[in-house]
């Protein structure tokens, strides 16, 4: 069972890189199309995007590996939610479908770690 645990920290890890990149490169695009009245969102996908990065940078030195389980979470509630209430149309469906990766990323780093 270890050697399971040990080998699924890896996919996980790098699943969760290409995550935040891609939130950033969202927000980024969201700025770009020129989103107004929604800024938190866009702002929030931003700062969700890097706050990923940082911490899958400091994970080795974390005593607690399940930090980014639990940051994995809240960033699929937030995702999910600003995607329901915020935008509406494809930018909206981008978020919640974002959002649910997050959410089975969350599943599998909690089994995982």
């Amino acid at each position: 069972m270890d050697e399971v645990r040990r080998s699924c920290k890896r996919p996980i890890l790098i699943a969760s890189g290409i995550l935040g990149f891609l939130l950033i490169v969202f927000g980024v695009v969201l700025i770009g199309l020129g989103i107004t009245g929604f800024d938190f969102v866009v702002i929030g996908t931003i700062i969700a995007g890097v706050l990923l990065l940082l911490l899958l940078g400091v994970n080795h030195f974390l005593r607690s590996k399940r930090i980014l389980c639990i940051t994995l979470v809240l960033i699929a509630l937030f995702l999910i939610i600003g995607g329901i209430i915020a935008l509406p149309g494809i930018i909206g469906l981008t978020m919640i479908g974002l959002g649910i990766i997050a959410a089975i990323l969350a599943v599998l780093c909690l089994d995982c770690f």
